[in-house]
């Protein structure tokens, strides 16, 4: 013990960064006097609430009225009240108040909190050492808070104002007029999520990109934006990194082909190369110009999200194969004009994308599947309502021992034509498998599987509960021992020999297709702005163009 108080304060908080358990920092903090403070600062930093009686002794500690041997209001820097959404309250917000050097706040989902509760923890004085609040599905913010938090936090480096309602329950609270004040008056902004926000319109957007230049994140999914805005915030934001524009329905090419997104002449030196997350979900009018000129302008996506875009074709899959090693993630949801010429091209120059959705890109065949089971780390791949595909498809998928130790989720609903041993195979093959979707698949409509399903969703009609198919988790292991059961029982070799996968000649009784495909390709890549000018897809292949464009149901 004599010696332990001695040990340098440098020590000593190396020493307790070891100690991830609460209580094992309480322990510690009974050694003697230096320890003591060292460890109950590291004790309150980050306070961890999963109880509501934790949360109201908390308050009670930091009451002005409370006595205490310690100055715990300035230990705390961090709070996260998520766990207690539905206990926090205004009055016990405002006791937070006292706690001057909090640098983050986040309160996702605590609906009882009012404008009343959030200016009264923020005060009037400055705030300097808060950079971060999150206030996402705090449904009765209004103007008022914001205002608040532009006067009171002039570090603020995040905020976070994403709301879940739509349809005619659509969040108000917030406009432009808060917005703008909140960029001119916290220009050293980084990230903001205004999701929903469904006042925000093109002044708010224009602010944030004149006024806060270090921006690496804007959110502005369902929000009245247009063309202009992203004028704007190409022009100034040179630092975005993650830009979500997703259900901005008025948004078009020009946004991205007349903007200084366009303006990247020296392929060397490429104007958003830093940009790795883009968002552009059901923003019906982008086409495959607009596709091109994406992966021309920012050549390292590593997420890039296009679902529901209906008029993209193969020729825009082709631009994002130049994407090649950065690309890990790639939703094409809903788009119906893929083929597999594209897919085919797509798995073999992105080898490591790790996520792929092709839900209802219902032209699709074994043929992709076949070359999509070759990337060495597919993590999950969406295959709902792709209706054309087979057995062979699953075949191929466990004919790579890779795919065992990659593949986690798998949707497969609505793929009608799929049988039993496939999948038998699938679930045994790939053993680190936690999610298998094969709702409305005849073949497992059996009460004997729907055992080991997940529940319901609570809104779904009778008719979608019976046809429900979705296994999680515990149920997906579950289901593998049932599976090994029924072959122990029936004697039978649960493991179906793997099939050779089918060889493809050709798409159109055309055997240089390939070929024509990967010149395509190469002559794309040893090209500065030929990437813009590539020939359409449609016309290189001679592939027929649908007349109607499909529209399905979402991944289940």
């Amino acid at each position: 013990m004599a010696s332990a108080q001695y040990i340098p304060s440098e020590l000593i908080l190396h020493i307790l960064k070891y100690l991830t358990h609460p209580i094992d920092l309480l322990n510690s903090s009974l050694t003697c006097k230096s320890w003591s403070s060292h460890a109950l600062e590291l004790l309150w930093y980050k306070p961890n609430f999963t109880r509501s009686t934790a949360w109201h002794s908390f308050c009670y500690t930091l009451n002005p009225s409370t006595l205490s041997l310690l100055p715990y209001t300035s230990f705390v820097r961090r709070i996260n009240l998520s766990m207690l959404a539905s206990e926090v309250e205004n009055a016990q917000l405002a006791t937070l108040s006292v706690c001057e050097r909090l640098e983050r706040v986040t309160l996702t989902g605590c609906h009882k909190l009012t404008d009343e509760g959030i200016v009264a923890f923020l005060g009037s004085s400055s705030r300097r050492s808060l950079v971060s609040m999150d206030l996402s599905d705090v449904g009765r913010v209004t103007d008022v808070s914001i205002h608040r938090i532009a006067e009171t936090c002039p570090n603020l480096q995040g905020l976070n104002l994403s709301m879940c309602k739509e349809g005619s329950d659509r969040f108000i609270g917030v406009t432009d007029e808060s917005i703008v004040v909140l960029a001119q008056k916290c220009p050293g902004l980084r990230r903001i999520k205004l999701n929903n926000c469904v006042m925000i319109t093109d002044a708010s957007a224009k602010a944030l990109a004149q006024h806060c230049p270090a921006l690496l994140e804007i959110d502005l999914m369902n929000c009245e934006i247009t063309n202009d805005a992203l004028f704007a915030i190409f022009q100034h934001s040179r630092e975005l990194r993650e830009f979500r524009v997703n259900q901005c329905t008025m948004l078009t090419d020009a946004a991205f082909t007349q903007s200084a997104f366009s303006n990247t002449f020296d392929c060397s030196n490429h104007y958003f190369d830093q940009l790795r997350i883009l968002d552009l979900t059901a923003i019906y009018t982008i086409t495959d110009d607009a596709v091109r000129q994406i992966v021309a302008s920012a050549p390292k996506i590593r997420n890039l999200v296009l679902n529901k875009c209906h008029s993209i074709s193969d020729d825009s899959v082709l631009a994002i194969c130049l994407l090649g090693r950065y690309l890990h993630y790639l939703c094409l949801g809903h788009c119906g004009r893929l083929t597999d010429a594209s897919i085919v091209q797509l798995a073999r120059h992105c080898t490591r994308i790790r996520y792929l959705d092709l839900a209802c890109c219902v032209q699709l065949t074994d043929r992709s599947v076949t070359e999509l089971a070759t990337l060495p780390k597919l993590k999950r791949i969406g295959l709902v309502k792709c209706t054309n595909i087979t057995d062979q498809s699953i075949y191929a998928l466990t004919s790579h021992a890779r795919i065992a130790n990659s593949l986690e989720r798998v949707h497969l609903s609505y793929c009608t034509r799929l049988t039993l041993p496939s999948i038998m195979q699938l679930v045994n093959f790939c053993e680190k498998l936690t999610h298998l979707s094969l709702t409305q698949v005849p073949a497992f409509l059996r009460p004997d599987f729907q055992r080991f399903r997940r529940t319901p969703p609570k809104d779904f009609t009778p008719q979608q509960r019976n046809v429900f198919c979705v296994f999680s988790g515990k149920g997906v292991r579950d289901l593998r021992a049932y599976f090994n059961t029924l072959a122990t029982i029936t004697g039978d070799s649960l493991i179906q020999p793997s099939r050779a996968p089918p060889v493809f000649m050709n798409l159109d009784d055309n055997p240089n297709q390939d070929q024509a495909m990967n010149n395509h390709l190469q002559d794309n890549n040893n090209t500065g702005l030929a990437r813009l000018e590539a020939p359409v897809a449609a016309d290189l292949l001679n592939l027929e163009q649908p007349d109607e464009i499909v529209d399905g149901d979402d991944v289940l």
